[in-house]
């Protein structure tokens, strides 16, 4: 870890390729993750923003829903992410209907009231400054345009049986991968802040019991390893003992989502 003060940004610039592989598995979108995106309220012929698009596996399910009519803009800071988008959605033939930007800081590469939507999933938790980002949002949203952002609290993970000891540990080995880790229960107040209206929360916790999350500890795991701030050993014996409750069928892996939803006034 080169510097820690900046490590929540320098580790989406610079993503190697085992990590680059294993992130095309996580952001597959899949249709049980439809509750997700519902208060987004996403409409054929709609302009929409996918901010922090990645390889563009979510910006492909929007590509799909706004229709021919419409249009969604891609944003990233990685450029291994903007090539794999450009092509993903050139490949499905619904590259005419999408433009993905690489960015060098935070910000939409769009005038003002450009968009209708602005979806944002598990972002905000690793900008500079989200309410400068949802400022931005704000901006480039048309009056009465939506912003809707999902998000992570990483306080409110859980991990059963190994109890909330060991993923504390392992959270705070990992915490310089994070800007702002509990940037769930901080959502509403800083959407108000930023003069939305209308302001909605839903929080969505599916229960995995059979390891189909486990990448996502794996993932802190990375981090932790990273840091430097946790021997090897402790957490591969962390990482042993989840996989061995889920074969055991004692796992309970909760992640609650934040869903909160704005109007631009």
């Amino acid at each position: 870890m080169s510097n820690p003060e900046t490590y929540y940004r320098d580790h989406w610039l610079v993503v190697e390729p085992e990590r680059l592989e294993a992130y095309e598995k996580m952001f597959e979108w899949h249709p049980r993750m439809a509750p997700l995106l519902e208060p987004a309220d996403l409409r054929p012929g709609q302009t929409v923003v996918d901010y922090g698009c990645g390889p563009g596996l979510l910006t492909l399910e929007l590509a799909r829903r706004v229709g021919p009519d419409g249009h969604v803009h891609g944003v990233d800071i990685n450029t291994s992410f903007v090539e794999r988008a450009r092509r993903r959605l050139a490949g499905q033939g619904l590259g005419d209907r999408v433009t993905i930007h690489r960015i060098d800081r935070d910000g939409l590469p769009l005038p003002d009231a450009a968009a209708d939507r602005v979806v944002c999933k598990n972002v905000l938790e690793y900008v500079d400054d989200p309410a400068a980002t949802l400022a931005e949002f704000r901006r480039g949203l048309r009056s009465g345009g939506l912003a809707h952002t999902i998000d992570s609290d990483w306080g409110l993970l859980t991990v059963e049986p190994l109890g909330p000891e060991p993923i504390a540990e392992l959270f705070e080995a990992a915490r310089p991968a994070y800007r702002t880790p509990l940037i769930g229960r901080r959502l509403y107040g800083l959407f108000r802040a930023a003069g939305f209206c209308e302001v909605t929360v839903r929080v969505l916790a599916g229960a995995d019991t059979h390891g189909r999350m486990l990448p996502i500890l794996s993932n802190m795991a990375s981090y932790a390893r990273a840091s430097g701030r946790m021997q090897d050993s402790r957490i591969d014996r962390i990482l042993e003992d989840a996989r061995d409750a889920a074969e055991a069928g004692t796992l309970l892996l909760l992640l609650p989502q934040f869903l909160v939803t704005g109007a631009a006034p």
